[in-house]
């Protein structure tokens, strides 16, 4: 990669009304006329420029080596048993998803083992619960070990990250492929916590799992009409443009190509709700082929294909409901 090559890189990230000159100017502390010479290449970057800039876009190193296709580097975030790991988890997310949404062209295309991330967020109780789960069971998080979920388990400023994340969410076009087992995850999840007493009472488990259907219900709207809501009707506002596919091969990891035009970047799902992510050419492009490929061999459920997004998501609700009813007969 060429350094005009490496810095049109940086530019397809930057916002649609920011300077690559005076981010430049900024980030490395030149004046803008050193700017304006670094990118017509009469001064070359230096290493430590090029780290400079590689730490505040978050761009790998091996961008910069396109010949060894059978080496990737990724980074990632290094999480701690600590309530205060979980929320740096939360603020890196909402600074990589306004880094997407501010870009001048942006699209996600998510191949979902598991229901997006960030949908969680939007409804306050489900949110709740999926932080508890993730440093309960996962991270084995000391301040919350053998307690029982409430409404008050999780921190506000906490609930707040989430919320942003999932509002920034609805300002990207998306899409989205989903399984048979997407949803089923979280009901397990949710089954799990109830049948090992980690619920402070049954009515939290049922308030839990209407949230959940009514995330699903959300989602199935957003697939009939072919954009993101604001609320939970069609008439209450848009936002990004959405595609739904359902996928009868399993997808087996989460995985989300991220589309800035000239700029790719993949995020790996690992650790249960942890992410890798890398900018690789190479491996951005054969991920983008596998994903285009699971959408040709997968049927769209957006604005077509009624019959097959009813009965997809009538097969959700009524998991939902049957551990519903074992909840209330308990």
């Amino acid at each position: 990669m060429t350094q005009n090559d490496f810095l049109k890189k940086i530019e397809d990230i930057l916002p649609a009304n920011a300077s690559l000159v005076n981010e430049l100017s900024e980030i490395l502390e030149i004046s803008q006329d050193s700017a304006y010479r670094r990118i017509r290449g009469s001064t070359q970057l230096t290493i430590d420029e090029v780290t400079k800039l590689c730490r505040n876009f978050k761009i790998s190193f091996d961008v910069f080596d396109e010949i060894d296709i059978n080496s990737v580097t990724f980074s990632y975030l290094k999480l701690e048993n600590k309530i205060e790991s979980f929320n740096t988890y939360l603020e890196v997310m909402i600074k990589d998803l306004n880094l997407i949404r501010n870009a001048k062209q942006h699209k996600i295309t998510y191949a979902c083992e598991d229901i997006p991330i960030f949908y969680n967020y939007k409804y306050p109780l489900l949110g709740a619960f999926k932080i508890f789960y993730w440093m309960e069971a996962i991270l084995n998080n000391n301040d919350s070990e053998g307690k029982k979920f409430s409404q008050n388990s999780i921190p506000e400023q906490l609930k707040n990250g989430g919320r942003q994340i999932f509002e920034t969410y609805l300002e990207i076009p998306s899409i989205e492929i989903w399984t048979d087992t997407t949803y089923y995850s979280v009901i397990k999840q949710i089954e799990f916590f109830w049948e090992s007493g980690r619920f402070e009472n049954n009515e939290l488990v049922i308030n839990v799992l209407s949230e959940l259907a009514q995330l699903l219900k959300d989602i199935q709207l957003q697939a009939e009409v072919g954009h993101k809501l604001i609320g939970s009707t069609s008439e209450s506002g848009q936002k990004a443009y959405y595609e739904l596919y359902f996928s009868e091969i399993e997808i087996g990891n989460n995985c989300v190509l991220v589309d800035l035009g000239n700029t790719k970047s993949v995020y790996l799902g690992h650790m249960s709700f942890s992410t890798i992510s890398t900018l690789n050419k190479t491996y951005c492009n054969l991920s983008e082929q596998w994903l285009n490929n699971m959408i040709k061999k997968a049927t769209p459920m957006s604005k077509v294909s009624e019959k097959l997004r009813y009965q997809f998501f009538r097969k959700a609700f009524t998991n939902i409901e049957t551990l519903k009813q074992r909840v209330l007969h308990s």
